[in-house]
């Protein structure tokens, strides 16, 4: 019960990158539903994890595709509790290191969002050299464990490669992941 009451201090501290209070109350019914569920079969999962009526799947999807949550906030806000939740994050040189990884997903659907044709590097040759799918991409800390352990902390995870939003825009791959300055 302990961990749980973590958890709960770490999700309150997101409580102003929402509108109402009814969103956060789904945000964190999603984000708990998310940590315990056994499958990943999307809201379903949140549904059934939680034993909730099937009223819920309606609610929780227009959670998911309202505006009452900002992203961009939600993401500034979560980076300085996870500073203050690790405040021994590894650092060289003073700087806090970063760690950046990302996957490339195959999708099918015509009318996706942010679909695109995307590069996939294999050594395989049984493997296209294009396929149609969203790329993730994520940055997290290091922060220290126990015995001289380290482990990577999420900051964010955004799709990239598809979605433009001008030709002007020059920001690296990194550049789009981190948050803006002074946010």
């Amino acid at each position: 019960m302990k961990l749980w009451a973590h958890w709960l201090n770490a999700v309150m501290q997101l409580r102003s990158s929402c509108s109402r209070c009814r969103t956060f109350l789904w945000f964190i019914t999603c984000v708990a539903g998310m940590s315990v569920r056994i499958d990943l079969l999307g809201i379903t999962s949140i549904v059934r994890a939680f034993g909730l009526q099937e009223s819920c799947y309606d609610r929780i999807l227009d959670f998911f595709h309202g505006s009452g949550l900002n992203l961009e906030k939600l993401t500034t806000i979560w980076t300085r509790t996870v500073l203050k939740i690790f405040p021994k994050a590894l650092k060289v040189n003073g700087r806090l290191l970063l760690v950046g990884d990302g996957i490339k997903i195959p999708k099918e659907g015509k009318k996706m969002p942010a679909v695109k044709g995307i590069h996939q590097e294999s050594e395989s040759n049984s493997k296209p050299s294009f396929i149609m799918g969203h790329s993730f991409q994520a940055v997290g800390i290091l922060a220290g464990g126990l015995l001289n352990t380290v482990f990577a902390v999420p900051l964010v995870s955004r799709i990239h490669e598809g979605i433009v939003f001008s030709n002007r825009d020059k920001r690296t791959l990194l550049g789009q992941l981190l948050p803006p300055r002074g946010g």
